[in-house]
């Protein structure tokens, strides 16, 4: 699958996304996006942009609140885009700290530790950016 400018390349056809997943306080991943605390998600599968989704908290469950994506693109496509190198530097720093709250953990090194957990390697998600729409 190639996607390499945000927004382009619509793949997908969902109707909900699921949150099951808590950050490093317990906080609900479905909670924190319900408030609008959450407004990026990193997942396998490409989502169309412009589409609405339901959140929901877990299989069967219904629906707290609805997203439209309004960008997509591969996540190390959006880090490199950022100015990441080879060098570990400042900026490359602050953008983690900024990503990880945008997904709605406290620490990059939060949001690794849950791909790591859950076997999934970053370099095979897409970032995923939404907005409420209710």
């Amino acid at each position: 699958m190639n996607v390499f400018k945000c927004g382009f390349y619509i793949i997908g056809s969902e109707k909900n996304m699921i949150f099951i997943a808590k950050n490093e306080k317990g906080i609900p991943t479905w909670k924190l996006a319900k408030d609008g605390k959450k407004t990026v998600t990193r997942r396998i599968k490409a989502l169309p942009v412009g589409k609405e989704f339901a959140i929901q908290p877990g299989r069967g469950k219904f629906a707290v609140c609805r997203v439209r994506v309004i960008t997509l693109c591969n996540s190390l496509d959006h880090f490199k885009k950022f100015g990441y190198d080879a060098d570990y530097h400042e900026p490359v720093i602050a953008y983690k700290e900024k990503e990880a709250k945008l997904e709605g953990f406290n620490s990059w090194d939060g949001l690794m530790s849950f791909f790591q957990e859950k076997n999934i390697q970053f370099a095979d998600t897409f970032r995923i950016e939404y907005k409420l729409v209710n």
